[in-house]
């Protein structure tokens, strides 16, 4: 049985180019990075149009986002009675606010970034 020379498992290691070069070798090859370029501003001006979207419908459905936060917000505080309408004022704030923060995006297609976090309440780890 002959060996290929062009076979790269018939070199011995010494005569291979180090994995590294070989591997970066392919990614300039197939111009990996103009692909995750590209790629990267298609997912941008994606995400720039679903949030101007969602702003927008927010601020079309404002009304109605606010009668929703006030069905749960009341349901909520029937259902314990009262004893966590201190935590669910904040939520409701925080909802508002984040409500807002949408809002504003749909009105102008970017970020209020002097409007701070969207909630003051940190996120549950459950």
């Amino acid at each position: 049985m002959t060996q290929n020379p062009q076979d790269p498992s018939s070199q011995s290691s010494s005569e291979r180019p180090p994995l590294a070069d070989a591997i970066r070798a392919k990614l300039e090859e197939h111009e990996v990075d103009r692909h995750l370029n590209e790629i990267a501003v298609t997912l941008e001006n994606a995400v720039r149009s679903g949030v101007s979207k969602a702003g927008a419908f927010a601020h079309e459905h404002r009304a109605d986002i606010d009668r929703l936060i006030d069905k749960a917000v009341s349901a909520v505080d029937r259902r314990t009675d009262g004893k966590h309408a201190d935590k669910l004022q904040q939520m409701r704030g925080s909802l508002e606010r984040g409500v807002d923060r949408i809002v504003e995006h749909g009105e102008d297609g970017a970020p209020d970034d002097a409007a701070g976090p969207v909630s003051d309440v940190p996120p549950s780890n459950g």
